[in-house]
């Protein structure tokens, strides 16, 4: 390890401003109250009641795609108000410092409804523009609300415009503007192309489904991690060599509270996951203490080792848990219970 010393002093204050931005961009976004401001003294309000915040710093630009120029940089944790969408919902146009510019919505997070956002192009447009996905729905087939809830049948057959989409393989839900009412229809009862893959994915606006998949994603994230840095401890134990210039960063969940509390059945996923995540932080913690001492002191105790160990072990208890817990929830999704009705 000591070969390593140099390494790490270039990396340490790095990782640590990382860790501390991610941190601090968690929490202001979470207590963050739309409308927020923006810049100094002032409050831009969003026309559709959306808004989003930054997780990270992100590139704010000319246009949906990372070929078009990038105007600025957005920092993060900042709330901006959104103006538009692409049809899938991957790209949002929000207002940032008097202008209009697209974020890539991998790096947000939001409140409000986004697919009441007006699917933009490069010129300004005050309504949603088609999608360019069509369905053809026949007269009597069952329609039901943004909740999944029955809502009658179709009382025509006719053309309509696919604006949304929930789920996968044979749980498929399509979203129609019907008669200038969105409904969703299982897919199975309709006739539609394939262009219905390029319209926005609506899972979010189902607590469940989105707390479900947010938890499933936080799993697998925090499941590589606790790899990682168990191999770390294990070579160590082993009597091997560990380099400190690859320190693995904290993990931290990202399934929401505010989630949890309209779907309290998660919470036995959520205290066993953060469990988890408190011991793959503590054995990270730990092995970056050891990397922060002085050149002529990079050793490690057995004790040290063995408690690090310990906690893993206990981690990957806590990981599974969550992980069995959360597929049997899986199966009480009404997004996969609705859609066996037929």
């Amino acid at each position: 390890m000591a070969t390593d010393a140099l390494h790490l002093l270039r990396f340490r204050w790095l990782i640590k401003l990382l860790v501390a931005a991610a941190l601090t961009g968690t929490a202001l976004a979470q207590d963050c109250t739309a409308p927020c401001v923006t810049g100094e003294n002032s409050v831009v309000i969003s026309p559709f009641d959306v808004y989003i915040t930054t997780q990270d710093f992100v590139s704010f630009r000319e246009g949906p795609g990372t070929a078009f120029d990038r105007i600025t940089v957005v920092p993060a944790a900042l709330t901006l108000p959104a103006v538009g969408r692409t049809p899938n919902g991957r790209w949002i146009q929000a207002e940032y410092d008097g202008q209009r510019g697209w974020i890539a919505a991998r790096y947000l997070v939001w409140s409000g409804n986004v697919s009441a956002l007006p699917v933009s192009t490069m010129e300004e447009r005050t309504r949603v523009v088609r999608t360019g996905a069509i369905g053809y729905i026949n007269e009597g087939t069952p329609l039901f609300d943004r909740y999944l809830r029955p809502a009658g049948a179709a009382t025509t057959s006719e053309e309509v415009e696919l604006i949304g989409r929930l789920g996968s393989g044979i749980y498929i839900w399509l979203q129609v503007d019907y008669q200038g009412v969105p409904y969703w229809v299982r897919s199975w009862e309709i006739e539609y192309d394939a262009e219905y893959a390029y319209t926005l994915d609506a899972a979010y606006l189902i607590p469940y489904t989105r707390l479900a998949r947010a938890l499933d994603s936080d799993i697998r994230r925090i499941g590589s991690r606790l790899y990682t840095i168990e191999d770390v401890w294990n070579r160590l134990a082993a009597g091997g060599s560990v380099s400190c210039g690859n320190i693995p960063s904290l993990v931290r969940r990202t399934a929401r509270e505010v989630d949890l509390r309209q779907e309290p059945v998660f919470a036995p996923v959520f205290s066993a996951l953060d469990d988890a995540v408190l011991g793959v932080n503590t054995a990270i913690t730990a092995f970056s203490s050891a990397c922060d001492r002085p050149e002529d002191a990079l050793y490690l105790t057995q004790q040290e080792v063995i408690a690090a160990l310990t906690r893993l072990a206990e981690a990957r208890r806590s990981l599974v848990l969550a992980d069995s817990l959360t597929a049997a929830l899986f199966q009480r999704d009404p997004l996969i219970v609705n859609s066996r009705g037929r």
